[in-house]
């Protein structure tokens, strides 16, 4: 008796909303480059029960005509596609066409935008499930019932996983060198990995949550220190990677985990820098975190300070102070760890002064790199809710409503004066520019400083 082929299943990044099509390769931007740890993920767990598993990754593709050609091209009874709010357009015209051309051909969507907004696809004929929150276990479980002719539900709650148990993200079904050959901070040497040890997030700030909530669950998960130390023994082998990015959105959340997961990873001697996302509130808390995690190789910290206006940090329920945002900075300088500062402007009810508060902030902790953006109320979170019941959101905005990686400088909020911020965050951006060129000017009074950068330079860049 032969035994039943299983399913051939296709994944698809519609990841072009930033971007754009015919970027891949071409940039060393991160949005064009870096691999979508969710669709990496489902994908392996699809191949260790035993399906073969393919990606389009729509940023390598030149126009739609491109894809119509890669999906006729296709051999697959299953297509999983991954909807974020930014490719939520992108991603439905990808359906119809994949519908128009593949009728037969199976459709599951899941995600981001699924999970918060449902509703948005109750009268759509053309996806056949979808999943919410989490997707590994559950698409699994959909292909296998598709495979028996089981009547299935068109809605499906994710499944959540043990994080410990799940396959580690299938780096290669993207084109993996394009992650490796760029960087997140700008002096990360290459080739550089991204990592995400957790799920989740403890903290209620109103532009994430409860978005987040909603997608990952609580409380806060994270994978054990010896199993992320597993995968990047195994990442370092094929790879030899000289810099990591840990995406999760607190690296630093809980202590014990930290000081255990240090320990592993200096008996490894992997001899590579590490950029993460910290907090204020904990760097002040736990100083013999950063002082530990600066031993071990961590260089850089992603701090969210959002705003020099302790009124519009309580607004943000971000749970910090203006205090602990300069004393964070602070520690950081004292064990050598560089910021990489992510700050707000144009918050809602955010009033000049304010504005002006903010700015001063940031010019006095000196960051070594700056991350602004223009508040954008993502749909999902509670301050989305707060600026539609106030009618603060400026008209013909819907297709910008939502989260994007990148600095953003787009008009969003009514009674906030934007040429005034252009030239504010031009005032900051310029302090940054002025910075570098002191030390220029400095190397040229006394020319063994000039020594002293090339040999840094020289041992972080190896010719």
């Amino acid at each position: 008796m032969n035994k039943k082929i299983k399913s051939q299943i296709t994944l698809i990044y519609p990841g072009i909303g930033i971007c754009g099509f015919g970027q891949a390769g071409k940039s060393r931007s991160g949005e064009v480059n870096w691999i979508h740890h969710g669709l990496a993920s489902i994908g392996a767990y699809i191949k260790s029960k035993g399906y073969d598993v393919k990606l389009i990754d729509m940023r390598t593709l030149d126009s739609w005509e491109d894809f119509k050609k890669t999906i006729e091209n296709l051999n697959t009874d299953i297509i999983g596609i991954s909807v974020s709010n930014l490719d939520y357009k992108i991603a439905m015209r990808a359906v119809e066409i994949i519908k128009d051309l593949k009728p037969s051909t199976k459709i599951i969507a899941g995600g981001l935008n699924p999970t918060i907004f449902p509703e948005n696809y109750k009268n759509n004929q053309k996806i056949d499930y979808i999943i919410t929150e989490e997707g590994e276990i559950t698409f699994t479980k959909i292909v296998r019932g598709l495979e028996k002719s089981v009547s299935l539900p068109k809605f499906n709650k994710g499944e959540i996983p043990n994080l410990n148990e799940l396959p580690w993200a299938d780096r290669n079904l993207f084109n993996y060198s394009r992650e490796l050959n760029c960087h997140f901070t700008p002096d990360q040497t290459l080739p550089s990995v991204t990592m995400i040890a957790g799920r989740g997030c403890p903290y209620q700030c109103t532009y994430c949550q409860p978005a987040e909530n909603l997608t990952y669950g609580r409380p806060h998960r994270i994978r054990s220190p010896q199993n992320v130390i597993a995968e990047l023994r195994a990442l370092k082998n094929e790879f030899d990677f000289k810099s990591i990015t840990f995406w999760d959105d607190t690296f630093t959340v809980n202590p014990e985990w930290i000081f255990e997961f240090c320990d592993f990873y200096e008996k490894e001697k992997f001899g590579a820098t590490i950029a993460a996302c910290n907090r204020a509130d904990i760097i002040c808390r736990n100083e013999s975190i950063v002082k530990r995690l600066s031993e071990i190789g961590v260089d850089w910290f992603v701090i969210g300070f959002e705003s020099g206006s302790q009124r519009i940090l309580n607004l943000l329920k971000k749970g910090t102070t203006v205090e602990q945002n300069y004393k964070a900075a602070s520690i950081c300088k004292k064990y050598g760890i560089k910021i990489f500062a992510t700050f707000m402007l144009g918050l809602p009810t955010e009033t000049k002064e304010e504005q002006l508060a903010t700015a001063k902030m940031i010019m006095n902790i000196k960051p070594k790199h700056l991350g602004p953006f223009y508040f954008v109320p993502i749909m999902g979170t509670e301050i989305y809710d707060l600026c539609q019941e106030k009618d603060l959101i400026l008209p013909d905005l819907t297709d910008y409503l939502a989260i994007e990686r990148s600095g953003v400088f787009r008009p969003t909020i009514k009674n906030i004066d934007y040429k005034f911020l252009d030239k504010l965050k031009s005032k900051i951006l310029n302090q940054n520019k002025k910075s570098a060129l002191q030390l220029i000017k400095e190397c040229l009074k006394d020319p063994s400083k000039i020594i002293s950068l090339v040999n840094k330079i020289e041992k972080k860049y190896p010719i």
